[in-house]
C-alpha cells in the first residue's frame, strides 16, 4: 500500500510499449549499437546533442538504461548526475513480434540528494530567533524547490531516453497495426454523446410502447 501511495513520486513518465518485428536479442543489440555515436549512423546524430550518453546494462528480462551529458563548465570530463532510471522488458510475441515495455523512475540516489541539501540547511534555520511560521515556511519551501529541480531534471532525462529508445528501434522492421473492420452487426463503432442519447430515447420509447 504505501508503495502504491508513493509511486506517483518516483514516476516521471508514463509507461510506454512498443511492437517491432525482431527478435529480443536484435532488438537488444539494435539499442547497444545506437547507443556508440558513429559516423556511419548520422541519422541518429540529435540523439547526442551536449554529449548526452546512453549507458545500457542487458538484463534477463530487457535491459536497464541511464544517461548523462556533459557539463559545459569546469573540466570537460565532468558529467551530469543520472537522476532517471529507465527499464525495458522484453516480451515475445507470435510471427517474430516483440513487445517493449518502458517503465521510468527516479534513482533513488536522486530523490535522497534532492532533500539532503534542504535537510542541512533546515537544520541551521530551526536555530535562527525567527518566527516559527516563517522558518516552516521557509523549510517547506526548500524541500519543495529542491524536490521539483530535480524531479524536473529527471523527466528531461527520461524523455530523452524514451526517445532514443523509439529512434534507435526505428531501425527495425515496424508492425502495423491491423485495421478495424466495417461496421456489422457484431462491430460497435463509437459514436457521439448526442448520437447515443438520440439512440438511446428511440430504444426507450419504443419499450415503452410495446409494453403499453
Amino acid at each position: 500500500m504505501l508503495a502504491n501511495a508513493l509511486r506517483p513520486l518516483w514516476q516521471i513518465h508514463p509507461p510506454v510499449a512498443l511492437m517491432v518485428r525482431a527478435s529480443e536479442a536484435a532488438c537488444l543489440q539494435t539499442l547497444l549499437i545506437a547507443a556508440r555515436p558513429s559516423y556511419q549512423r548520422l541519422h541518429l546524430r540529435e540523439l547526442f546533442t551536449d554529449g548526452r550518453r546512453y549507458y545500457i546494462q542487458p538484463c534477463p528480462d530487457g535491459f536497464r538504461m541511464t544517461s548523462d551529458t556533459r557539463v559545459f563548465w569546469g573540466s570537460r570530463r565532468r558529467r551530469t548526475r543520472m537522476a532517471a532510471v529507465l527499464y525495458g522488458v522484453f516480451s515475445d510475441n507470435s510471427d517474430d513480434i516483440t513487445l517493449v515495455r518502458l517503465r521510468v523512475r527516479m534513482r533513488i540516489t536522486a530523490s535522497f540528494s534532492a532533500l539532503l541539501i534542504p535537510a542541512f540547511v533546515s537544520s541551521i534555520l530551526i536555530y535562527t530567533p525567527w518566527s516559527p511560521p516563517l522558518i516552516a515556511a521557509l523549510v517547506g519551501l526548500l524541500f519543495s524547490l529542491s524536490w521539483l529541480g530535480h524531479r524536473t531534471d529527471a523527466a528531461f532525462q527520461a524523455n530523452e531516453m524514451v526517445y532514443f529508445v523509439q529512434k534507435a528501434l526505428e531501425d527495425l522492421p515496424s508492425v502495423e497495426a491491423p485495421a478495424l473492420p466495417a461496421p456489422g452487426p457484431d462491430v460497435v463503432m463509437r459514436s457521439t454523446s448526442s448520437e447515443f442519447l438520440e439512440q438511446w430515447q428511440k430504444f426507450y420509447d419504443e419499450h415503452v410502447q410495446d409494453e403499453g
